[in-house]
């Protein structure tokens, strides 16, 4: 079992993005999606058009380009060398992009409740979300049930004779997807290319320890989203 100081240390800084607010992120990559855009030398992908674009076409599927609206045809265009395959001198089209990269659990750290809520509220369409205050508040339970309702967990970092120690007082409701959409896939880009950037800045392995964390981490979330009290 991960405590939630362990969990906290793997998030990604600055992974989680959405319009106006940004957080840390524990991201899993897809190791297999992830060498294949090595070998292709694709990156991310967060053009949220070219993304609306793809989802257009079944994964490896050959799709015939003339059962393809203009716009379609024309996002399809500006797609990055190793989304698609064009077949046939161009007259199908077959898409090898899938997400390389989910996020398990935004960690939304700030020195006071309000805000932090605030900030974790933008996420909640895209993953399962913590807040970390990094200081502890004067009645924690007057904002324990605001965290159970809202379906956020709360954590605490207890300075002093506990420095460091991370505290979970309410366990973060489960994320469920229920719709597939473009900024979906750009908000696990955006955190692939964070990954990326973070991987290349500390010189780790890039799939083996990402990989065996994040499952640890995954499973880990699973396990305490399943006895929240909500």
């Amino acid at each position: 079992m991960l405590t939630c100081r362990e969990v906290a240390a793997v998030a990604v800084p600055g992974a989680a993005r959405v319009s106006g607010a940004r957080a840390d992120a524990v991201v899993a990559v897809n190791a297999a999606e992830h060498a294949r855009r090595a070998a292709a030398g694709l990156g991310a992908v967060p053009d949220v058009s070219v993304l609306q674009a793809l989802m257009c076409l079944p994964l490896h599927a050959e799709i015939p380009v003339a059962d393809l609206g203009d716009v379609v045809r024309r996002l399809l265009g500006k797609a990055p060398a190793g989304c698609i395959d064009w077949l046939d001198g161009g007259s199908r089209v077959r898409r090898l992009y899938t997400p390389a990269a989910t996020v398990p659990l935004v960690v939304v750290r700030g020195a006071t409740w309000r805000p932090a809520l605030r900030r974790a509220a933008a996420f909640e369409p895209f993953a399962t979300r913590v807040v970390l205050l990094t200081r502890p508040p004067r009645r924690v339970a007057d904002i324990a049930w605001e965290a159970d309702v809202d379906g956020a967990g709360l954590w605490i970092t207890h300075p002093g004779g506990r420095a460091g120690e991370i505290e979970e007082i309410v366990a973060p409701a489960p994320w469920v997807e229920r719709y597939v959409k473009p900024a979906g896939w750009r908000f696990a880009e955006y955190a692939y290319a964070a990954w990326l950037a973070h991987t290349a800045e500390t010189d780790r392995a890039t799939d083996v320890v990402t990989e065996d964390v994040t499952e640890d981490v995954t499973g880990e979330m699973a396990g305490r989203t399943s006895n929240s009290p909500r």
